[in-house]
Parts: structure tokens; sequence; C-alpha cells
């Protein structure tokens, strides 16, 4: 990739990437551009296990950004970077808007399904964030028609790609356990994830004497209150957490597993699904009009009602009861994820527009 780069372009970015320093997200657009052969730095105010560097922050809660503006008013004068790429719109993307630095933003879901239609305030900061930014980057194409319809976003400013799968993913031997039944949900561990509603799931499941495993592999601030919950429902011998994970852990566990589930009640396109469909783990997923962009019912995956413990386990017990009848939907999966959710090659058409922006900025 970086050949590449430097083949068609004779000149090098400065890259100032913003988003939670502590998401695997944020950490694979640093490496990502790194490797591309960018000039690069990224980091955010996140507390927690830091992926990328920790900026010094002032306050807490969503004070924070505002109160440390004028330290990363400081490092981008150090930095001086070409172009900020901020992650999520009404932080970050806030942020770089009040930089006075040109800037393209990334959507992660909450920010512009959720966060815009509390007040006619959020509203109208996130439609102003959005209009000043060169390019406006999401996962789903029915935020991309959110985009244009709602915040009035021209078409040619919008591109659109999931984050997708590493290499890792797309070339890790696939070998499923044969010790019973592996349901695996890597979603973080917060609110909005509705993790309960996985382990309410798991209950019946084991009230029933079904022979399965229940992997948790992720962390967030309810991981104490999952795992308290696990106890008052006696389920937890049947449910491992497994924390944070690397991704050759993930791609490993994925690879033995059987069955992938999610419960958000909100989302856009979730890495966590599409790294589950390259390894051949079939979803079962909260019926969220987004996924319909790559789940088709009884086709390769299966729904059930958000927030719906017992359609859960209901649907859980059918995948597990025809193993072999979703055979041909994992496959089905695979070849949908090789073709559209491959990272880096979405990536790289992604550098062709930040190199042509750069170009627009200094001619």
């Amino acid at each position: 990739m970086e050949r590449t780069v430097k083949k068609c372009y004779n000149f090098s970015v400065r890259i100032l990437v913003i988003g939670d320093n502590t998401s695997f997200h944020t950490h694979r657009w640093l490496s990502s551009y790194r490797e591309a052969g960018f000039e690069v730095k990224a980091g955010g105010f996140e507390e927690g296990e830091e992926l990328c560097e920790k900026f010094p922050t002032k306050g807490k809660g969503k004070l924070k950004y505002f109160l440390s503006m004028p330290d990363f008013r400081k490092i981008v004068q150090d930095f001086k970077p070409d172009l900020i790429h901020a992650h999520m719109a009404g932080n970050y993307g806030l942020i770089a808007s009040l930089s006075g630095i040109p800037y393209v933003i990334s959507l992660w879901g909450p920010d512009i399904i959720e966060t815009p239609f509390r007040s006619a305030l959020h509203r109208n900061t996130i439609k102003r964030v959005l209009h000043r930014a060169l390019l406006v980057h999401t996962d789903s194409h029915m935020v991309s028609w959110l985009l244009q319809k709602i915040f009035e976003i021209p078409a040619e400013k919008i591109v659109v790609f999931p984050f997708g799968v590493s290499q890792n993913f797309l070339s890790w031997n696939i070998k499923k356990s044969e010790n019973g039944t592996y349901l695996v949900t890597h979603r973080k561990l917060e609110k909005v994830y509705g993790h309960e509603t996985i382990l309410r799931a798991i209950k019946i499941l084991k009230g029933k004497g079904i022979d399965f495993k229940l992997f948790v592999a992720s962390f967030g601030s309810e991981s104490e209150n999952l795992k308290r919950m696990c106890e008052d429902l006696n389920i937890s011998d049947c449910v491992i957490f497994t924390g944070r994970l690397s991704e050759e852990n993930l791609a490993s566990l994925l690879a033995q597993s059987h069955i992938f589930i999610s419960a958000a009640l909100s989302d856009t396109t979730p890495n966590s699904l599409l790294e589950a469909m390259a390894l051949n783990v079939f979803p079962i997923i909260s019926d969220l009009p987004v996924y319909r962009e790559w789940v088709i019912e009884n086709l390769n995956g299966f729904y059930f009602e958000p927030g719906n413990y017992a359609d859960l386990a209901s649907k859980i017990e059918k995948a597990i009861q025809n193993r072999q009848v979703l055979e041909h939907a994992v496959r089905l999966n695979r070849l949908i994820v090789e073709n559209l959710a491959d990272w880096n090659r979405n990536f790289k058409e992604f550098t062709r527009k930040i190199f042509k922006i750069v170009e627009s900025l200094s001619s």
C-alpha cells in the first residue's frame, strides 16, 4: 500500500487523528495511516487502557472537550497537521471544527442516529460540524441517506464503507470447536449493546440443558455489573468473560465459535458483525434497520426483537439444533465480507480521497 501511495503522490501528508484513545478503531486508523506512509499522530481525552496517546485533559464528562481546547490547540500548533481526521461528530468533530484546521470526519453511530435528535441545539451543532467537514465517512448507506435528507450534506461529500476486517480475519485458519456450541459476543460492555438481554437468554438455554459456552470477549463500564448478573442468574459456569483481546486472540476465538450474538438497541454497521461473518460465525442480531444491509432473515442470519430475551433464546436454540443447515449461510457471509468489507482495500480508496483533498487545499 505504501508503494502505491508514494507512486501516485510525491508529497507527504501530515494527519492528526482525534478520537477515543482507548478504542481499537482509532488505533487501527493510526496504524493504517502510518503503514501507508503518512506522518500521523493520534489521540484523545478518554480515561482507561490507552491504545493511542492520551491528550492533556481538563474537566469531566462532556465539559472536558471544551475545557481541554487550549491544550489541544497547542498540540495542533506543535504537530502542524495538513488535515484533522475526527472520529464521532458530537465531541471530536466539534473540536476539529473549532481548531481552524481543515478536517474530515468519520461517524461511529450514536453521534448521528441518536445525539442530533436529543434537542434542536444538538441537531444544529452536529449539522454545523458536518457542513464544515471536507469529507464525511459513514459505514452505512442508511446513514448516508440520513445525511443527505435530514442534514442536507451533498452526496459527493459522503463516502460509505464499513470499518471492515483486516487480513488477520480473512486469512485465519477456521476450525470450529467440537466441544459443544460456542456462542460469542464482542460488543463493548455498555448498556446500549444490550448484554443483559443476552444473559437472560442464556438463563433460559441453561434451564433446557443445552450444551454451550458463551464467550463475552470485550470490556467496558458494565463489566462488573454483568459478572454480578451472571452470579444472580446462576449462569457463571457457562459464561466466560475474556476481557479485551488482541486482534490475534479475537480471531482465534471467532474461528472456533459457531454463533455470534449482538443485542444492540441502537447501531450502525458493527465491525464485530463483519469480523464474525469473516470467520464463519452465524449471526443472531437484534432487528435494527441498518443490519438489513448485511443480513437477510433466514438466509444468512437470524433476527430477534430488541430487548426480547425469550425471542433471542428461541433463535439461539433454533440455530444450535440446525447447525448443519447454517453451513450455506456462513459461506455466503464470508463472500459478502471478502467483497464489501476488506479494510485494506477500503482504506486504500479512502487515502486517495485524502490526497485529493490535501492537493486542493495547497493549490
